[in-house]
């Protein structure tokens, strides 16, 4: 198969693929294949929220410091093979193609999901190219995703756990978090992030003491916030200064449970120094999370879609040092659309709700009937002319655009209007 060929066999699968109740599927898969997750060294990232940019922070320090480092995340945001990477590069699409062909043989029915295919032409590619380390970020939940049948990682990552994935993970935040803290294993270490709820801390703290497992929660008594706005988040923590390229208090909790996970691999095998985390944290950027791509007027960008990315996006935006704020908006069907409406209608002076980005996305009349019950006035079309409209609205009042709603929205208007 060349690379298209691949990408229209991969298409065939569903997204989540046969119901799971454990993980025999993806183990006999992997063992066909070679089971190539064994003798390689992982961290383990599951949460609802922060997973990409604590791997990324995490990632980048390792590479900083010379390690051959893997890295493994979803969804994509420009192209399939940037889910795939070592060392920041993505996976070659000649390598995809030829992975996927070994798979092929032993996986030729329509019972895997995309996400466990995917993950296979991940571990085979680590593998071959003997990675030193790799940064794997579970796709939903943790105790039946795929990534969990590797064995005990060196670190298990916990970050914001709140709620999303309810039709599939439970109803409340604990009934997710016990999907969730499925990844600790036995005798390792887990980092959780300290803005998580007493309930979350209980349970993580149970299931790492039944498994022997040692819990660190980054210590928010050792906190400075220095500087804190668009463009500056500065904070000291345990007498250690550090910047972020990326904004937003989230970001600095993001960054603690980064810190806290560089610790414990500088204690193992690994040896990475401050300047290596300076490094990392200082330049480390997320492509649309809450990303600025263009200053005059200015256009924020960002992928959150649930109520604590909401809550984020809304907690930036008041304290940013703009006063007139333009919505371009669009969601997918079974998120929080009419709390992010509500929320979202403190912060905006007009919306433009926009439809056609993906299938199943809300339609637009729905999402600018929400704003418009909020009080907040909007108007609703597809999604490039939704940006037409929002951006000659915004040059035309000196405001400020935000783009956010979904991370396939949000990928769909930068790749369109600002990856040219």
């Amino acid at each position: 198969m060349n690379y298209k060929e691949t990408i229209n066999y991969i298409n065939k699968f569903s997204h989540s693929g046969r119901k799971v109740t454990d993980l025999s599927r993806i183990k006999k898969l992997l063992h066909l294949i070679g089971d190539p997750q064994n003798n390689l060294k992982f961290v383990h990232i599951a949460g609802t929220n922060g997973k990409g940019s604590v791997l990324e922070y995490c990632s980048n320090a390792l590479i900083n410091a010379g390690y051959k480092t893997g890295q493994f995340t979803s969804p994509y945001v420009k192209e399939y093979c940037d889910r795939i990477r070592i060392n920041g590069q993505n996976i070659p699409k000649e390598r995809v193609a030829e992975y996927c062909e070994c798979i092929k043989e032993y996986a030729d029915n329509l019972f895997f999901s995309q996400f466990e295919i995917t993950f296979a032409i991940a571990l085979l590619y680590f593998k071959e190219e003997a990675c030193d380390i790799i940064f794997l970020e579970a796709g939903i939940g943790g105790e039946l995703d795929a990534t969990n049948i590797i064995n005990t990682p060196l670190v298990s990552v916990i970050t914001s756990i709140s709620l999303d994935h309810t039709q599939i993970l439970g109803n409340t935040i604990e009934e997710i978090t016990r999907q969730k803290i499925g990844i600790i294993k036995d005798k390792s270490h887990v980092v959780l992030s300290n803005d998580n709820i007493d309930s979350v801390k209980k349970l993580t703290l149970e299931r790492a003491s039944e498994k022997g497992s040692i819990l660190i929660i980054p210590d928010g008594r050792q906190l400075q916030i220095t500087k804190l706005n668009l463009t500056e988040t500065d904070f000291i923590y345990k007498n250690k200064e550090y910047k972020l390229k990326m904004c937003g208090r989230h970001q600095i909790t993001n960054a603690l449970t980064a810190i806290e996970v560089l610790e414990i691999l500088n204690n193992q095998q690994y040896k990475i120094s401050y300047n290596n985390v300076y490094y990392s944290l200082s330049s480390t950027s997320v492509e649309l999370r809450i990303e600025v791509v263009k200053y005059d007027p200015l256009v924020i960008i960002d992928g959150g879609h649930n109520i604590a990315g909401i809550d984020s996006l809304c907690d930036i935006l008041r304290n940013c040092g703009k006063n007139s704020f333009i919505g371009l908006i669009g969601m997918v069907q079974g998120k929080s659309a009419e709390y992010a409406a509500k929320k979202l209608s403190e912060i905006f002076e007009y919306v433009f709700c926009a439809d056609s980005f993906i299938e199943n996305s809300i339609p637009a009349y729905k999402l600018s009937d929400y704003f418009k019950a909020n009080k907040c006035p909007s108007e609703h079309y597809d999604y490039k002319e939704a940006f037409q409209k929002a951006y000659d609205y915004t040059v035309k009042h000196s405001s400020a655009l935000v783009v956010c709603g979904s991370l396939y929205f949000s990928s769909a208007i930068k790749n369109e209007f600002f990856n040219k």
